[in-house]
């Protein structure tokens, strides 16, 4: 492979992990793998990695990192870097006398075809989970409440929900919109503050990994006025009070 011409193992390692926005100095403190031989990875400078046995290990765990086919990242490296294929020795069943001097002989054409067979196909699985992966919508449920609230005693309710891990969840519909971030689970909580009356609050997750947006989820919470203590009624006194006796007691003044 000359200088100029673009390493095609380096491209899609590069490429998966911008699409995760790692950077090399994360990937190694979780895989352990040196910057120096991730980077030589990357460009396709086979020269500053060590032997092809351990270069296919560190090549191996990088790929199993970015959720790609470590056996088709492993034959992209045979064929850029010229490392033969390693093939186990398998026992003859029958003595050479008996193969008649027949031998089978494979030409190199038909290696060629069957491993760009195997690469194509590779691909093709490779760039359809891609697709699955950045074409859905990020998923969203609310846990709490998890249907409209119809009457609620207070100026603050605290929404919990599920979403992509990572997410942005964004508020809108109230007077002040607050944001939050979902955990590494999806697991996310936002405390939002209420006015009196019907308080409709519109959701949306925004994945960070495909910078998709969740369809909108709606939770209406009404806020009613908290119920007043009845007043205590006394009994009043004075002149009106003085007036009230027993039945017949006016009746009984006037003949007097």
């Amino acid at each position: 492979m000359t200088e100029r011409e673009p390493s095609k193992l380096g491209t899609v390692l590069r490429t998966a992990r911008e699409a995760r926005f790692i950077d090399l100095a994360r990937v190694e403190r979780d895989t352990k793998i040196r910057v120096r031989y991730l980077s030589a990875l990357e460009r396709g400078d086979y020269r500053d990695l060590p032997e092809p046995i351990y270069t296919r290990g560190l090549l191996r765990n990088y790929g199993l990192y970015l959720g790609l086919d470590p056996e088709y990242l492993i034959d992209l490296y045979r064929l850029e870097s010229g490392t033969p294929v390693e093939r186990p020795s398998m026992p003859s069943r029958r003595p050479m006398a008996a193969r008649q001097g027949r031998s089978l002989v494979v030409s190199s054409g038909a290696v060629a075809a069957a491993i760009l067979t195997i690469l194509v196909v590779a691909l093709v699985v490779y760039v359809v989970g891609e697709l699955v992966v950045f074409g859905g919508t990020p998923d969203l449920r609310i846990t709490d409440p998890a249907a409209d609230v119809v009457a609620w005693q207070g100026d603050e309710y605290t929404i919990r929900g599920i979403t992509e891990p990572n997410s942005t969840i964004t508020t809108d519909g109230l007077r002040q919109n607050p944001s939050t971030t979902a955990n590494a689970d999806g697991a996310f909580s936002v405390r939002v503050g209420l006015v009196p009356g019907a308080n409709v609050i519109t959701l949306v997750a925004n994945d960070p990994l495909t910078g998709r947006d969740s369809a909108p989820v709606r939770r209406t919470i009404t806020v009613v006025p908290a119920a007043s203590p009845t007043p205590e009624v006394t009994p009043s006194s004075g002149p009106s009070a003085a007036a009230t006796g027993p039945p017949g007691a006016s009746a009984a003044q006037g003949r007097r």
